[in-house]
């Protein structure tokens, strides 16, 4: 089974940093050595994308790992000994139900974490009920209908339109739903929750089906602002950002 860790850091103090990166790189290579890593995205090139700006990412997510254990108890069980938690760091753990999407080619690992992620954000929209969709949790500055339509205008972008095979969804929702945005700037009304469920569902089903056996291939703009070569790169970012999201979903559910 495997397991995304989504790495927030702590304070470190200034005169312990330098140790505090070593021990970091040194607990994550032992569980690469040990066979439970799988794949790491380190938190160098990172980017905050808005109508207005491309500037660097200034939250505290600063890594994610895929980890293969057998069970949730034993992922979680590799984190208690994580360098950055005695500074107040958290690693947040998402589990995967490959089993639900089964795939034969090389990219199968990555094509269903990303369904996976995108599953559980599906899942938690669909368990709240409807009236507290357009409700903006004490907070938060946006409600769950935003969340689901940035969702999908950021993955539409990073995934369709960056890898050369253009864009699946109207060109205003970037208006609604781009980075920046939020409700109170909404001049008129957004497509209906409704809708953008449908659109995530068909858009998850669609990235499944074009992109298998195609994370080789090179992106259509080699001059990216991720700078990214490949479509696989590009899921890197992808995952990040869904996994992102679907934390803030779920800490909104709870609100509400």
């Amino acid at each position: 089974m495997h397991y995304l860790f989504v790495y927030h850091g702590g304070v470190v103090p200034e005169d312990q940093a330098e140790q505090n990166i070593s021990d970091l790189w040194n607990w994550l290579d032992n569980l690469k050595a040990r066979g439970y890593e799988k794949v790491r995205f380190a938190g160098f090139g990172r980017k905050t994308v808005s109508p207005h700006a491309v500037e660097d990412y200034q939250g505290d997510i600063f890594g994610v790992s895929v980890m293969e254990a057998e069970s949730l108890e034993e992922a979680v069980s590799l984190t208690t000994d994580w360098p950055e938690l005695q500074y107040g760091g958290k690693i947040e753990v998402f589990e995967a139900l490959a089993a639900d999407y089964p795939r034969s080619s090389s990219d199968a690992h990555i094509l269903n974490l990303f369904a996976d992620v995108r599953r559980q954000i599906l899942d938690t929209l669909h368990g709240l009920p409807a009236d507290k969709l357009d409700h903006i949790p004490p907070g938060f500055r946006n409600n769950m209908r935003w969340q689901a339509g940035h969702v999908l205008t950021v993955t539409d972008e990073l995934i369709f339109q960056f890898s050369g095979a253009g864009s699946r969804i109207p060109a205003e929702y970037k208006t609604w739903f781009a980075s920046g945005t939020d409700p109170s700037g909404w001049s008129d009304a957004p497509p209906e929750i409704d809708v953008l469920l449908r659109r995530l569902e068909g858009q998850m089903a669609e990235i499944g089906d074009a992109f298998e056996g195609r994370l080789t291939h090179p992106v259509a703009d080699q001059s990216n602002f991720l700078q990214a070569k490949t479509v696989g790169e590009l899921f890197h970012v992808l995952i990040a950002h869904e996994s992102l999201h679907l934390g803030m979903i779920q800490a909104m559910a709870k609100i509400l």
